[in-house]
């Protein structure tokens, strides 16, 4: 069999570029199995999907026009889970598209725990009594017995269930699907989780950016929660309306949240999210380990190809009609 003809292109602005080096892709590929081009320009890419059979993307690229374009091409493999734009884009029927769902776990269960273990610690208090110069003391108890609602258990949501299920939490769950999950006690589905929102302490958004759930949150869904709750967004941020949460931390009739997906992205500097009080807000990279992504990433997109070299099924397809 005559070696796969692979284009790998790679965005400089991409935080992921610093990693998918040529030489580190190179290093990864089994001989006799890829033929490999790179680039970082839009000419590179002109001239790698003129012959690529397979697409191997970081950071974003026009993909417009890809029947003419890139007449061979069967594959895409995206290095991020969120592939909205993508599919935005209007691939080819005949094209797969892959992501990098799964390779945030480890990071994943780790941020979400410290998020929540932030929120009940009151730590977005202190932090914000401190820029004021309050002494303002607030203790709190353990998470244990206390309630989290995970909007979304894919890799990333199951990830959040095992880590906050061992601290002794309650974790009520909500898919698609429905389907049960070990970590997880209630299980719902669809719009059923706003009947749980009143019962909620913290609400963890790890959904991906589709149009069912675009705007999923917002104030209606936040008025539900009793003030003591908090919210994390490891999402997408148009899922949730921001605008309304940072009303109710000023308020008060919440108690913190942690974003680390905005509604625009940088934020710009005169957004009135920076100055709401009780919010910690991390520029979306709370899931990326930036020593162990890369190769994760690498292994399982190797690992396809040679799934795509024997006829077999890949792992990570995206399903365009749930978008993701």
């Amino acid at each position: 069999m005559p070696p796969t003809r692979l284009h790998v292109q790679v965005n400089p602005a991409s935080s992921l570029a610093a990693a998918f080096t040529e030489a580190r892709l190179r290093a990864a590929a089994a001989p006799g199995q890829v033929t490999i081009s790179f680039g970082q320009t839009p000419e590179a890419l002109e001239a790698g999907l003129a012959a690529a059979e397979v697409l191997l993307l970081a950071g974003q690229a026009p993909l417009h026009d890809l029947p003419r374009r890139a007449p061979h091409l069967r594959w895409i493999s995206y290095t991020s889970a969120g592939v909205e734009w993508l599919l935005q884009a209007g691939l080819p029927e005949a094209v797969t598209l892959t992501n990098a769902s799964g390779t945030h776990i480890p990071k994943a269960a780790e941020f979400t725990l410290l998020s929540v273990l932030m929120l009940n610690n009151q730590m977005p208090h202190f932090a914000t009594a401190q820029r004021e110069r309050r002494w303002a003391p607030k203790p709190a108890g353990t998470v244990a017995g206390r309630t989290a609602l995970i909007l979304g258990m894919g890799a990333l949501g199951g990830a959040a269930a095992q880590a906050l299920a061992g601290q002794g939490m309650r974790i009520i769950g909500n898919s698609h699907s429905g389907r049960p999950h070990p970590d997880v006690a209630v299980m719902t589905r669809g719009g059923d989780f706003r009947a749980y929102l009143p019962d909620t302490d913290v609400l963890i958004i790890t959904l991906p950016l589709t149009p069912a759930t675009h705007g999923l949150i917002g104030r209606a869904e936040l008025d539900l929660l009793p003030p003591h709750a908090g919210v994390v967004n490891l999402g997408r941020g148009e899922i949730l309306d921001a605008d309304a949460l940072a009303a109710k931390l000023r308020d008060g009739s919440l108690a913190g949240a942690v974003l680390d997906a905005l509604p625009q992205e940088p934020l710009p500097p005169e957004s009135p999210l920076w100055d709401t009080p009780n919010l910690v807000i991390t520029p979306h990279c709370g899931l990326y380990d930036p020593g162990d992504y890369a190769p994760r990433c690498l292994d399982a997109f190797f690992a396809n190809l040679a799934r795509f070299r024997a006829g077999e099924p890949l792992h990570q397809v995206v399903d365009p009609a749930r978008g993701y």
